[in-house]
């Protein structure tokens, strides 16, 4: 990497294209940790997904349905679970690592699963933007539809991953403006098959309002999951149990359920 473009703070898309290039050389793919804590080690995590994710598409609905964007072959990434933690009590957002949380975890066919999302404080000014998005290239995040660093600015930015045994993707990414949240039984889902993109999608994950306590996953086969809110630190038998979960940085709560096998998702909806 030049020194020019460590410390060009006009970054062209070409530049930032080429960082995540470099970012997915050298990736060393592992076994998926059971709930293993790897904050301090993001930037060491193989990224392979990192270059697919600036050109991934996020298909997001304002309300109803979201539809999740997986990356092709779901990818091979090495990343481990992560912790919810308490937001930060300083005013200056924190600018250059997303708040990082857990969303429901558990095995099948013996395999671990997990679903996770990163979410990143809103820049309030051009210099903040640009800090943020060199922090979002080097740790191999970067939302696609970014097309200058300013773009960021008054705006948070989440992305939501899957992993299944060893291989973790990318499945949402999306910009928001700061404070725009779900109100009411407002209730914005997806899903996307456990394993992979080609299987029926089982997993249903969403966001809801703050103030909702239950929501229900029906499935096709008739029969449904009630979700209650599920504290950070509840674990059964090693494993974080679907339910509704508020996360670090997020002006929403957020949902996480898997069908059984042999059915799918037919709808999502808030019941309580």
């Amino acid at each position: 990497m030049s020194a020019d473009r460590e410390t060009n703070h006009d970054m062209t898309n070409t530049d930032i294209a080429l960082l995540l290039a470099e970012a997915a050389d050298g990736v060393e793919i592992g076994i998926a940790p059971t709930q293993a804590v790897i904050r301090g080690g993001r930037r060491r995590r193989a990224r392979r997904w990192a270059v697919a994710t600036a050109a991934a598409l996020a298909i997001v609905g304002s309300t109803g349905t979201l539809a999740l964007a997986g990356l092709p072959g779901d990818g091979d990434g090495h990343r481990g679970a992560q912790v919810a933690t308490h937001p930060p009590t300083s005013v200056t957002p924190r600018l250059t690592e997303p708040g990082s949380t857990l969303l429901a975890s558990g095995t099948e066919n013996g395999k671990y699963w997990e679903v996770s999302v990163d979410v990143w404080a809103a820049p309030r000014n051009a210099e903040e933007a640009q800090t943020q998005l060199t922090a979002m290239t080097y740790s191999g995040e970067f939302p696609g539809d970014l097309r200058k660093a300013s773009d960021l600015i008054g705006k948070s930015a989440y992305f939501v991953y899957k992993r299944y045994g060893d291989r973790s993707s990318l499945v949402i990414h999306q910009t928001l403006p700061k404070g725009e949240k779900q109100t009411g039984t407002d209730l914005v889902s997806g899903a996307s098959g456990l394993k992979s993109s080609s299987e029926p999608a089982r997993l249903v994950i969403g966001r809801i309002a703050k103030t909702v306590q239950q929501v229900t996953c029906t499935w096709k086969d008739g029969t449904s999951t009630v979700l209650h809110r599920v504290s950070a630190d509840t674990y059964v038998n090693r494993v974080l149990p679907q339910g509704i979960h508020s996360a670090e940085g997020s002006s929403d709560n957020w949902f996480v359920c898997l069908a059984p096998k042999g059915t799918s998702y037919d709808k999502a909806e808030v019941t309580g």
